[in-house]
């Protein structure tokens, strides 16, 4: 199970999202799912990197594993601040601009782009589960 660990800092989102994103490759994504990939991780490392580790430095874990040839699994752990982000409420997109609040907006969209997404704190860790399938309907 292909693994990788880098500081939570923005100089290393675009390798963070490389890693995610060549695994989705080799198993033969299509590029419309890898889109959908890349974004979701992304939207999840920048709130990491944002947010995990106020006033302090940390770390950003993948791991990517598969459920057989059909399905992507990656799990993103941080040590930061306990936070579960499918706390929040969805956000209210129907609503005026200037009457939304500021934030959640990533998190609804990893709900919309991929098939299963779970947290658990474990062992001081947050850790973000997708699950991507290549059969999905998904957004």
């Amino acid at each position: 199970m292909p693994e990788l660990v880098l500081p939570a800092i923005l100089k290393n989102l675009d390798p963070l999202m490389a890693f995610i994103t060549d695994a989705a490759g080799k198993m033969g994504f299509d590029d419309k799912k890898i889109f959908h990939i890349k974004l979701a991780s992304e939207e999840i490392l920048v709130n990491i990197i944002n947010y995990a580790y106020p006033g302090g430095q940390g770390d950003i874990e993948i791991i990517v594993n598969s459920r057989g040839a059909e399905a992507l699994v990656v799990a993103i752990a941080d040590r930061g601040i306990a936070f579960d982000p499918l706390s929040l409420p969805e956000p209210d997109i129907s609503a005026p601009l200037e009457k939304r609040t500021i934030g959640g907006l990533g998190v609804f969209l990893a709900r919309k782009l991929m098939d299963e997404v779970t947290y658990r704190r474990e062992e001081g860790r947050n850790i973000l589960t997708f699950v991507k399938r290549k059969s999905s309907d998904q957004a």
